[in-house]
């Protein structure tokens, strides 16, 4: 395998200009190298984005959650038209209406889906921005990286799909053009081979 790779090398450079390297053999050591440099590149391109953002997940963690405020919020009662009793337990993923003062002297209504079970009347943990308004919670230092790894995996498969299909594009068409020099060639060759050109017919024909 290291000759082979050697071979191809050296055919694709023009370093080889031996029987075995005919243009025909060059152009496909030279679409081979390409490949092979093509994924390379293709790594290279996934992997810069995944490394940098597993990198800087912390920083940007924490830059989102301290531009967001944590607060407790009290619990007014159902999204529902029918109103629910004092004291109602509600489940966890139900809707219900709550309020907060955030920033103080500014109360805030929302509808939120419950992080937790609570009761009317009791208080939940919502993520707020600096003017009141509701917001998602802060990203995680680990989900920010697997989102990094993600899309740096998405870009890398990408770029390989593309380099493989332009592999192939190529490829067809360095086979077609030798399946025609072929043809011509062996057309030129066959009347002499044959004996037709002679005067001496091949002897398998009746």
């Amino acid at each position: 395998m290291p000759n082979a790779t050697w071979q191809h090398l050296r055919c694709a450079l023009g370093g080889d200009l031996g029987p075995l390297c005919r243009p025909l053999d060059r152009a496909r050591s030279r679409a081979l190298l390409l490949l092979v440099l093509g994924l390379l590149a293709a790594l290279l391109l996934g992997a810069l984005p995944a490394v940098r953002g597993v990198l800087a997940a912390d920083a940007r963690a924490a830059d989102r959650t301290a531009r967001l405020h944590r607060i407790a919020a009290v619990v007014t009662g159902s999204v529902r038209p029918d109103a629910t009793s004092p004291g109602h337990r509600f489940k966890g993923g139900d809707g219900v209406v709550v309020t907060w003062d955030y920033p103080a002297g500014y109360a805030v209504t929302a509808r939120i889906d419950l992080p937790q079970a609570a009761l009317q009347g009791g208080t939940v943990p919502v993520w707020v921005t600096d003017d009141g308004a509701l917001a998602d919670p802060p990203p995680s230092r680990l989900s920010l990286a697997l989102l990094a790894v993600g899309t740096g995996t998405g870009l890398w498969l990408l770029t390989s799909a593309a380099v493989l299909a332009a592999y192939g594009l190529r490829r067809q068409v360095i086979e077609r053009r030798g399946g025609q020099r072929w043809a011509s060639g062996w057309a030129a060759v066959e009347p002499h081979w044959s004996g037709r050109l002679d005067g001496h017919p091949d002897s398998t024909s009746p």
